[in-house]
């Protein structure tokens, strides 16, 4: 894949857009690699999603495995599932102790960018004023969670109560007795249905679908990360759904073609123990027991839950109904398939986040070539017909998000600084016409089916690691340790390289991009 321009490593200009923590890592690590960056943020603050959510927000994985590599939690302050203010801290903490806020561009952003020769024009908004600059690199990390999405329902402006996102849930405020519905079966939904319910809310969840949750302790003994973030756990899922193309050692092939029936029973018992854990074991229309397999569901809706809500339907102060809305009226809505009216004051809407790609011109769109299921790129960050353009934290899901992003932003430095080769374009697109077939194989089809890594994440970080010259054995030569205990994100300590010389010096005016008249 050959890289555009033809200026000095010094010289070369990085445009990033989003300063969450995908972003900070990104500019961190191009600018070890003697990049210079600018981050723009349309917001105030760096943080992304973990400025501002629902109610009581928080980690659903340990922190353990939600840390910046060579940057670890205050362990003596927070619990192992720290709260959304307290990652935001956290994430604060980072950006002042390696000094990244003087790189980025608040309130500032991107209206369109464009492909000019070997340059990217990028048009910026701050309040009034639009400006265009230019750019050697364009590197996309505005997350998994962009843009709230809101179901299209054509009457809902009938409705006389509040219809809001859960991003919107943000207080509990006069909840006291009115009756709330909210909609979904995903995290965001659990949480804010148990939130409304404390708060004193006389509230419904209705789920169109029923989904697995994962315990935070398996058997209520062993925690979660010991199973399913070690390479044991890993070798469990890769014997039941297989290896991930590019990234399988020999066994691992061999242990899914010779030994798929056996995990295929070991997953059975699992699903019996989770079942039991959240008492769905009855079968019932919202118990995904008998009805989906844990594994691929987890493909669709990962979710590790606490008892909050098991608890809260038996207590009798959450009433979970399975159904899709079919209308609204003033003072409620209608369900497919019954002539009942669920009577609602606030309706959350706890339906994900969608995905949008039009700050890029129409041409670029095409040679983005976003398909269905999602966006495929090589590696889940480089397009493989759109040079010097990359993708950092936004189209790849893992379990341990913030360390993926570290791992691809030291990979992308790397082979941006060319420390590494990259295979051709060709090699590249038929790498992906593998990936999609095994993914189409078995994954539940989804707009993100593309970006879905998530317990097949050691895989993945052992191909970028392989891909830097890294040894991806981060446990070695203990290894009782490297097959048994989880991976955590203290493993990957090291990966990112010391800032250059340079980066240490305060940033000068004649570093930044050309700018030129909107």
């Amino acid at each position: 894949l050959q890289l555009r321009g033809a200026s000095t490593q010094s010289q070369k200009r990085v445009c990033i857009i989003g300063a969450g923590v995908a972003g900070l890592q990104t500019a961190r690590a191009l600018r070890a690699q003697g990049f210079q960056t600018t981050v723009f943020e349309s917001t105030g603050d760096i943080g992304g999603v973990w400025q501002s959510n629902y109610v009581n927000f928080g980690l659903q994985v340990p922190r353990q495995v939600y840390e910046f590599p060579d940057f670890p939690f205050a362990r003596a302050k927070w619990n192992s599932y720290p709260k959304g203010t307290e990652v935001f801290q956290y994430i604060q903490d980072y950006a002042q102790h390696f000094d990244l806020k003087r790189h980025i561009r608040f309130n500032t952003s991107v209206k369109q960018v464009q492909s000019d020769k070997d340059t990217w024009k990028v048009t910026i908004q701050t309040n009034d004023q639009k400006e265009t600059q230019t750019f050697d690199y364009c590197v996309v990390s505005t997350g998994m969670y962009i843009n709230p999405n809101m179901p299209n329902w054509s009457d809902r402006s009938r409705f006389q109560g509040k219809i809001f996102h859960s991003s919107d849930f943000t207080s509990l405020d006069g909840l006291a007795g009115k009756k709330v519905v909210v909609i979904g079966n995903g995290k965001s939904a659990v949480d804010c249905a148990v939130n409304a319910s404390t708060a004193g809310a006389k509230t419904t969840l209705l789920s169109r679908n029923a989904h697995w949750p994962t315990p935070r302790k398996i058997a209520n003994l062993i925690e979660l990360q010991y199973i399913f973030y070690s390479r044991f756990g890993q070798a469990l899922i890769v014997g039941h759904k297989g290896p991930m193309p590019d990234a399988a050692a020999n066994y691992d092939t061999l242990m899914y073609q010779f030994g798929w029936p056996v995990f295929a029973a070991i997953f059975k018992v699992v699903e019996v123990l989770f079942a039991a854990q959240f008492r769905q074991l009855n079968k019932s229309e919202l118990s995904p027991f008998g009805k989906a397999d844990v594994v691929e569901d987890f493909y669709s809706a990962p979710q590790v839950m606490d008892y909050s809500l098991r608890d809260a339907v038996k207590a009798g102060t959450i009433k979970w109904l399975k159904g899709e809305v079919s209308k609204f009226t003033e003072s409620g809505l209608g369900l497919v398939g019954s002539d009942d009216l669920l009577e609602a004051d606030v309706v959350v809407c706890g339906t994900g986040f969608s995905k949008d790609y039009s700050i890029f011109e129409e041409s670029v769109r095409e040679m983005l070539g976003r398909e269905e299921d999602g966006l495929w790129l090589h590696r889940h960050i480089l397009p493989t017909k759109v040079p010097n353009l990359a993708f950092i934290g936004s189209e790849v899901g893992t379990v341990s998000n913030i360390t993926t992003h570290s791992i691809q932003a030291a990979w992308l430095g790397q082979a941006w600084a060319g420390k590494m080769s990259l295979p051709s374009t060709e090699q590249m697109e038929k790498s992906l016409e593998a990936m999609k077939v095994w993914k189409r194989s078995w994954m539940p089809k989804s707009s993100v089916r593309s970006n879905q890594v998530l317990l097949h994440q050691i895989s993945y970080h052992d191909s970028l690691l392989k891909d830097m010259g890294f040894n991806h054995h981060r446990k070695a030569p203990n290894y009782l340790k490297e097959v048994f205990q989880p991976y955590q994100s203290g493993d990957y300590d090291g990966i990112v390289e010391p800032p250059t010389a340079s980066d240490s010096e305060p940033a000068e005016s004649g570093a930044e991009p050309q700018a030129e008249a909107a």
